[in-house]
């Protein structure tokens, strides 16, 4: 049985950095919205970006993980679910 072949995971911190990732070979692409993501120095995604980055990203077979990295208060639940197209 042959291993299974290892996924390449790339960040992206904006659309650029998305279209960058997939077109030299991602098979997944990690970003954040910017509502929730600490990451100060990346422009992130709004939530209509994040509609078009996913469409994206799908239509080219590759898997877009969205990473939420800030703390959540009780009353941001909702809102941070909502953010986050299905």
């Amino acid at each position: 049985m042959k291993p299974a072949k290892p996924e390449l995971l790339a960040p992206a911190g904006g659309m650029e950095a998305l279209i960058a990732a997939v077109e030299n070979g991602a098979d997944a692409v990690y970003l954040g919205a910017r509502a929730f993501s600490a990451r100060g120095y990346a422009s992130n995604f709004s939530e209509e970006e994040l509609e078009k980055a996913i469409d994206y990203a799908h239509l080219r077979g590759v898997k877009i993980y969205v990473t939420v990295n800030t703390l959540l208060k009780e009353e941001e639940m909702e809102s941070a679910l909502c953010c986050f197209p299905a």
